[in-house]
């Protein structure tokens, strides 16, 4: 063998040797977890008595930074065996070939469940673009009701973008989709439900681009007839809404503003 050949081999294993062996994909979330907080510089969250459980840490690579990882962890002030609890929600942008931190932020109580239980959070990595430079990531939050005469669920979205080591929000919570309803458990009753889409509008030199809110509503009324149930459904008038920015984020007015 050519030893230009063994020696190109030699630093070939040198360097596959000198790389993680493995990196903390998503698939193991816990350890993800576990890496990154043990990584954090001092000072960089508060450290308290915090509780952790399945339902309550969302992992995914970022695709708009190449190499890293998103990760949101929700600390409870009690175990999830307690009916009612709050707590904080913790963001962290992380390497993902070695789990350290690059970037976090904690929003304080910005989690609760009681009578509407909290059900878990996902991350979204769609494309918010929110001007050439800028590319946010979005918080989605579900709730459900725990009371059969009135069913209640909700999706809620919070985006936020990164500067530096910090991790901003600049969209609080806004219900992107829900259902409430009224019945007597067997037919008779009211239900409405609804579906928001969100799309960025056109960035100018002034800012950030809006962000287009479009609802579709639908209300249904349930009669019995007999051993029949009859559902008569009514779609509302669609409703739009423009969110412009000011300050760096965007206000959400009342009616479209989560729990």
């Amino acid at each position: 063998m050519p030893s230009s050949l063994r020696l190109r081999r030699l630093l070939c294993g040198v360097l596959l040797a000198a790389l993680p062996a493995t990196a903390f994909a998503c698939d193991d979330a816990d350890a993800v977890r576990e890496a990154a907080y043990r990584q954090l510089p001092a000072g960089a969250l508060p450290v308290t008595a915090r509780f952790t459980d399945a339902d309550s840490t969302a992992c995914r690579a970022w695709p708009a930074q190449p190499g890293t990882t998103l990760l949101a962890v929700a600390q409870w002030t009690a175990p999830a065996s307690e009916d009612v609890r709050g707590g904080d929600l913790d963001l962290l942008l992380i390497d993902t070939a070695s789990g350290r931190p690059l970037a976090w932020t904690r929003v304080a109580d910005a989690v609760s469940s009681d009578a509407l239980r909290f059900t878990g959070l996902r991350l979204d990595t769609a494309r918010w673009q929110l001007d050439p430079a800028t590319r946010a990531f979005g918080v989605r939050m579900d709730y459900s009701g725990s009371s059969g005469p009135n069913p209640f669920a909700q999706t809620e979205l919070q985006l936020f973008v990164r500067e530096g080591r910090q991790l901003r929000r600049v969209l609080a919570p806004l219900a992107v989709s829900g259902s409430r309803g009224e019945w007597d458990t067997h037919c008779a009753g009211e239900f409405s439900r609804f579906e928001r889409t969100l799309e960025m509008g056109n960035a100018n030199a002034a800012g950030l681009a809006p962000i287009v809110v479009r609802e579709k509503r639908t209300d249904t009324i349930s009669v019995a007839a007999g051993d029949d149930c009859h559902a008569t459904d009514t779609t509302a008038p669609a409703q739009r809404w423009t969110l412009q920015p000011r300050d760096g984020r965007y206000a959400v007015p009342e009616a479209l503003r989560g729990l």
